[in-house]
């Protein structure tokens, strides 16, 4: 996203739908298709279409109990993550 002034009013309302911002305008959240096109559409009122994007990332729960996590459980801060060691 071009513009910071619509780059902070997008991931304020990703983050108000339960979103985490991964990168300047990519985020990542729990859901599903719904959750999904609610994102999109959110996007798609503020973005400037010819020089803009944004991409919302939503993972399944089943997913995001199966995910390799360093630190915190995405969406869910007070959950410890699972500790894996990679050699």
């Amino acid at each position: 996203m071009s513009d910071d002034n619509r780059r902070q009013r997008m991931a304020k309302l990703l983050e108000a739908l339960g979103m985490t911002r991964v990168q300047r305008s990519v985020f990542i959240g729990r859901g599903g298709q719904t959750k999904a096109k609610e994102a999109i559409r959110a996007a798609q009122r503020i973005i400037d279409r010819a020089t803009d994007s944004v991409v919302a990332v939503v993972v399944p729960d089943d997913y995001v109990r199966r995910m390799l996590v360093a630190g915190q459980v995405m969406g869910d801060p007070g959950r410890a993550a699972r500790q894996v060691t990679v050699v």
